[in-house]
């Protein structure tokens, strides 16, 4: 099955027996989620606390009606307004962009259904993704930002309270007023500063993001049927989401979703062609630290998605890249290979994920998923601008 979230009459159609007042309900839903979008966004979420108190200060003046989502999950939310289990399955896909399932997910992130129903919903970036990338880059060299890649810290050196420099795994030494970390915060603190609170031991106590098995395909055919957002599911979404954090034992029906990102950008593709970016959640490397047969199982992906879109495509296919969660960690230098950093059980958030300031040393700051606010792209820009305030408060 694959369809748009925004196909709402299309969807109403097909859920006509078993979820008649669907289209109704799809009013009432995303209602209740611009609520708790608008009550916390600029209250909790973007914006930096001084202390655990302040945050439970903070949550206090919170409209005491989104009080009872901290403690249910998505999915029981879900629940609340659709009662067929394939349409609960739809709405609550979007807890998966989390790096969690809606089983074990915070209704309170019920949130992101309003931004993705209502708010602003998905952008096609002309020129794909990695044009963003490429405009930050543009505008920091404008403002003569010296970019120096392919350099790992991995030890530093200090001065009083302060890192007086950063030394990169060649032996040079980078000195700075001030350093702002944008790798892993846990990561960072339990690997380059060595402190006991983020040791080995202390991160399998945590909670982690699941992995992503991720891989680009290259066609020369054209996919005509194919929508740009699409999502693969199976019958057994309960089944599914349980076992897929930690089973290394994957089973034959993977879910997966694929954006079909030459659709709307001719030059991601040459003519007559197709670009494809597939994503399927997978264990991360705490349950499954093996990864050789990743190979194996985007075959096993790309043959079910031949056969769900009624076009063979393997004989098709020019390029093929796959990444899977052992690639992401060391890549990127993420624990156990895990797709977001720290998940964000209740524990995890807020006030009480990893600060975005150094607890040992003034002049360090951290943005990214691992700290305040949270996981994904639009948490790791927002928690940039949080980081930059506190490097202000600094001078």
């Amino acid at each position: 099955m694959y369809f748009l979230y925004k196909d709402v009459k299309k969807l109403a159609a097909q859920f006509a027996d078993t979820e008649p007042d669907f289209e109704q309900k799809m009013k009432h839903y995303p209602a209740d989620c611009q609520a708790t979008f608008n009550d916390t966004i600029n209250l909790v979420i973007k914006r930096n606390f001084g202390s655990l108190l302040g945050y439970v200060i903070t949550l206090m003046r919170v409209n005491t009606k989104h009080i009872p989502k901290l403690f249910r999950t998505f999915r029981k939310h879900v629940g609340r307004y659709f009662s067929d289990s394939e349409a609960r399955q739809i709405v609550s896909l979007v807890s998966f962009f989390l790096g969690r399932t809606p089983f074990d997910t915070s209704a309170i992130y019920t949130l992101l259904s309003y931004t993705e129903i209502r708010h602003n919903g998905y952008f096609n970036v002309k020129g794909g993704m990695y044009k963003i990338t490429e405009g930050i880059v543009n505008e920091l060299i404008k403002h003569n930002v010296n970019i120096v890649y392919n350099t790992e810290i991995t030890c530093f050196e200090t001065e009083k309270n302060q890192i007086s420099s950063l030394i990169d795994r060649e032996g040079k030494k980078w000195t700075a007023d001030v350093f702002l970390i944008n790798a892993d915060a846990a990561v960072f603190r339990g690997r380059v500063f060595g402190k006991t609170k983020f040791s080995e031991q202390k991160m399998k106590k945590l909670s982690w993001t699941m992995g992503y098995l991720t891989f680009y395909v290259g066609l020369k055919c054209k996919l005509p049927q194919v929508n740009h957002h699409n999502y693969f599911l199976g019958k057994n979404y309960e089944e599914y989401a349980e076992r897929i954090l930690k089973n290394p034992e994957l089973t034959e029906n993977q879910y997966y979703y694929v954006n079909v990102f030459s659709k709307y950008n001719s030059d991601c593709a040459p003519e007559g062609c197709e670009s494809l970016f597939f994503v399927c959640p997978v264990p991360n490397m705490q349950y499954k630290p093996d990864w050789s047969d990743k190979h194996e199982i985007a075959e096993k992906i790309l043959k079910d998605f031949s056969e769900r879109i009624d076009q063979n495509i393997m004989d098709e296919i020019v390029t093929l890249t796959v990444y899977s969660p052992k690639e992401w960690g060391e890549q990127y230098n993420l624990q156990y290979g895990s797709g977001l950093g720290l998940s964000h059980k209740i524990k995890q958030i807020g006030a009480l994920r990893p600060k975005n300031y150094d607890e040992d040393y003034k002049n360090v700051f951290y943005a990214g998923a691992s700290t305040v606010p949270g996981a994904g792209l639009p948490m790791a820009i927002i928690s940039s601008k949080l980081a930059y305030e506190r490097i202000t408060d600094f001078f």
